[in-house]
């Protein structure tokens, strides 16, 4: 959109205000009323379908149809103001993208769209701070759309719509289960690393000895699964140019951070898109599925493969969980069109049959050994940590922090990492901070100069 497509709204018929549309003149930086009326507009439209604010466009007061462009500053600070007071006046942090449109015959101004996503939180809360006779901080108040105008939600409304918000979650985190365990179960049907006994001679007697159904190839490998359910599912249609263009897409994408690494196999399964690295013996496995949910699988070489532990790396479960939110998000965001806050799953498993699921009966393919967290680098932070069987860490990030690289990614990661490795009796992983910020000193060469190129942005 540029600024000539502003100018051509006024007193079009079709650009009146609406459900999810709106204009506002201006925002004054210290007028409460248009501050207040501001986040109302906003919060209610995630609270509704969506929609798009501008600033910068006087409306018509009859027919709510654009009357004339006043134009307002659109540099980075009004921006800033403007996310500080969403961020100010409503308690929970929304889906908001504010954009400029600059006039180019006058740099710096123009107008700002206010680009809000209907959020599957919701019902969000305003803090109206106009009337503070009786509470001096004023009053938490939930408004909805009407039509093109705004109004506050009756308590019923408030009610059913946290009932609403709830069942919704309990959908999600059984569909994060359903898309865990099948992408596990993929895993544990394809993997070669437990392959028919070999031939075996005949004894003395001319008689074979009795064959045992499996041998293990390689020792047991812990697994870790990165899952994510998009709150608003996306559509993607599977189809040949689908699969087509997802085989082009493992040659210009990067599974890996910092690393050129493609997938050497990708096909399709029902309603998703498959991919697998390691034959027959697989290091890592994919399932994208057609409505942005996607788990990515990797198999995890243990520092040490002796005793009745396997010693993981903190930096390579780290490293490995970045790399598959990433390549999740992506795919959901990019391919299928999915938006608003996704929930996140982290399993790190001893074994397959360790997997939270319900009607999946995954046998144990070998002597169970439990998982040790370790570091090369920092041992004191890992001193009397106890093995497990089985760590899961659950958190909601915002989709497009996770297919950015960026300080959501790592804010990300660094949430449900930490909770999962509570399961060690780790409070939180040291090589990333919740801030969004790496810790280089908790990373040993050569993902250390790998993954402090990569945050330098």
């Amino acid at each position: 959109m540029v600024f000539a497509d502003v100018i051509a709204l006024i007193g079009r018929e079709e650009a009146a205000e609406a459900a999810d549309l709106d204009y506002k003149e201006r925002v004054h930086a210290k007028n409460e009323e248009q501050k207040v009326e501001f986040c109302k507009d906003v919060v209610a439209m995630a609270n509704d379908r969506g929609g798009i604010l501008v600033i910068g466009v006087k409306e018509d007061g009859q027919r709510a149809v654009p009357e004339e462009v006043t134009k307002v500053d659109v540099g980075d600070s009004e921006q800033r103001r403007l996310h500080d007071v969403l961020l100010n006046l409503s308690p929970h942090p929304l889906q908001v993208d504010i954009l400029a449109v600059e006039d180019p015959d006058d740099p710096g101004h123009g107008v700002l769209l206010v680009v809000v996503e209907r959020s599957g939180l919701a019902p969000h809360a305003l803090l109206d701070t106009r009337d503070k006779t009786h509470h001096r901080d004023g009053w938490l108040r939930f408004p909805i759309r009407n039509g093109a105008a705004t109004r506050w939600m009756l308590e019923p409304e408030v009610a059913t719509r946290y009932r609403d918000r709830f069942a919704a979650g309990q959908s999600i985190h059984d569909r994060l289960k359903e898309v865990e365990a099948g992408c596990v179960e993929a895993y544990a049907e394809r993997d070669g690393s437990t392959l028919p006994d070999p031939p075996q001679e005949t004894d003395r007697f001319g008689l074979r000895r009795p064959e045992y159904a499996f041998y293990r190839k390689e020792p047991t490998r812990p697994i870790l699964v990165v899952t994510i359910v998009p709150e608003t599912a996306g559509r993607l249609v599977l189809n040949r140019a689908a699969l087509l263009e997802f085989q082009r897409a493992q040659h210009v994408e990067p599974v890996m951070i910092g690393r050129h690494w493609t997938f050497q196999q990708v096909g399709v399964a029902p309603r998703r898109l498959i991919a697998v690295f390691g034959d027959p013996v697989i290091a890592v496995y994919t399932e994208l599925h057609t409505d942005g949910a996607g788990s990515f699988l990797m198999a995890l070489n243990g520092e040490d493969q002796t005793g009745e532990t396997i010693r993981v790396l903190v930096q390579d479960l780290v490293f490995y969980l970045l790399s598959g939110l990433r390549y999740l998000g992506r795919h959901a965001r990019d391919r299928t069109a999915a938006s608003g806050v996704t929930a996140i799953r982290l399993s790190l498993l001893a074994d397959t049959d360790q997997i939270d699921s319900s009607g999946i009966d995954l046998p144990r393919r070998d002597s169970l050994r439990e998982i040790q967290l370790t570091s090369s680098t920092s041992y004191g932070d890992y001193v009397g940590l106890s093995p497990t069987c089985r760590a899961v860490g659950d958190v909601f990030a915002p989709l497009d922090d996770l297919a950015t690289d960026g300080p959501g990614l790592i804010s990300a990661a660094a949430m449900v990492a930490s909770e999962a490795c509570h399961a060690f009796g780790l409070a939180e992983v040291p090589p990333l901070d919740v801030n969004g910020t790496i810790n280089p000193h908790h990373w040993d060469e050569p993902l250390r100069a790998i993954i402090t190129n990569w945050a330098s942005w």
